[in-house]
């Protein structure tokens, strides 16, 4: 068996394909070839990426065919490709190059990695572009710092209850009887707006974050009328590890998740709701609560349990909630350069939810605040995918 994270994202396959997205914008063209070369030393280094997923022993298996196979040039991006993707037969990555947009999108396996990962994997394969020579990489995929993390604070009793009672939702549109197509939807601030809301964050003493996730939670609260707010927020583990392997090149889950519960009005004022999530936030970190999320799961495997046994654990504490929140964080536009073409956009995102599910992946590219929303609907529920995404970013602005 490999890294058995790998399993928090194996349950709800009907639901959830899981699935990372990157979206990078450049000046000019690039080399195709070169691309190719590159992503052909990468798959050397990591051979997961050309395998196949067996989940009922949460293994991967080479593919006979040359790792170039996965790299494809259009001339415009069709997200409906990805409901062909099958991660159980095919490899745990594909990448398109659009060239009428200059654009490199490339998807990686959410089995395989999780959103930091990801961001690595992306970084190695512009090195290896730029160099035009196999790099020559380790990746390390175990959990033994991990493992030492559940041992230094068992016994504890920490809350981190995965079924709120309350949970966020967003109302089912009755269908206008049009086919769903799987679309990306995207919202930035600006320069000055995203720079606004960095110094008004700061001001209130708060991270932004908090902000992202309160103002989140208000925007779909308005929807449920609930009188609290529930969110699910990933966090990853690796800055949680020592010193020496927080350095380490690191392609694979390190996700654990905070959840916290946050009483508020529907009325009440953004900045209000954001010092509670503040103070939610701040005592999850400080009980390391991430770990609850699947120390049941990590037992349950060194007592002999099946993946199927895992994958019920899991269930109770990292399932898959119908709303959803994800930090990206920082997207470095130095580490992406791919020869002399620059990035001048980027945005990461997740796996494509049908519509009323819906996932907000924030992350931030030269200062620029992204939003982004992967949805699976008709043309009426994108629309209203696009609504739910403006009236956030209308939040943000009233900090």
């Amino acid at each position: 068996m490999v890294d058995p994270l790998n399993i928090l994202h194996t349950v709800g396959f009907q639901t959830l394909y899981p699935i990372v997205r990157c979206e990078l914008v450049y000046n000019h063209a690039i080399e195709l070839e070169r691309l190719k070369r590159a992503v052909a030393h990468v798959a050397n280094d990591i051979p997961e990426l050309m395998s196949c997923y067996e989940i009922k022993t949460n293994t991967y298996h080479p593919i006979d065919r040359p790792a170039t196979s996965v790299v494809h040039e259009v001339d415009r991006i069709n997200d409906d490709l990805v409901a062909d993707w099958d991660l159980e037969s095919q490899p745990q990555w594909q990448l398109y190059w659009v060239k009428k947009t200059n654009s490199l999108v490339v998807y990686g396996s959410h089995i395989f990695t999780d959103g930091a990962g990801f961001k690595q994997l992306l970084n190695v394969l512009a090195k290896t572009y730029n160099e035009d020579q196999d790099c020559q990489v380790k990746n390390h995929t175990d959990i033994e710092g991990i493992r030492q993390l559940l041992k230094e604070t068992a016994g504890r009793k920490v809350q981190n209850d995965d079924h709120p009672s309350a949970p966020l939702e967003l109302p089912e549109i009755v269908s206008d009887g049009k086919e769903r197509h799987y679309r990306v939807i995207h919202a930035q601030l600006d320069l000055a707006e995203s720079e606004t809301l960095y110094r008004r964050s700061k001001e209130q003493g708060i991270h932004l974050n908090d902000v992202f996730m309160a103002a989140f939670g208000k925007v779909i609260q308005q929807y449920c009328g609930v009188g609290e707010i529930n969110l699910a927020c990933p966090t990853d583990m690796r800055k949680f590890l020592p010193e020496g392997e927080q350095k380490q090149l690191r392609v694979q889950n390190m996700t654990g998740r905070y959840n916290i519960h946050v009483p508020a009005t529907l009325d009440e004022p953004l900045a209000e709701t954001a010092w509670n999530v503040h103070r939610a936030m701040d005592q999850q970190k400080e009980e390391r609560a991430f770990l609850e999320s699947f120390r049941s799961m990590i037992g349950r495997l060194d007592n002999g349990a099946s993946v199927a046994e895992l994958q019920g654990e899991v269930e109770k504490n990292y399932h898959i909630r119908g709303i959803s929140y994800t930090n990206l964080a920082i997207i470095d536009a130095d580490q992406l350069q791919l020869g002399d073409s620059v990035v001048r956009d980027a945005w990461i995102s997740g796996g494509f939810r049908t519509m009323p599910l819906y996932q907000i992946a924030v992350s931030t590219f030269r200062r620029h605040v992204n939003l982004v929303a992967n949805v699976i609907g008709t043309p009426t529920e994108i629309q209203f995918a696009k609504a739910v995404m403006n009236q956030m970013k209308l939040f943000l602005l009233s900090l």
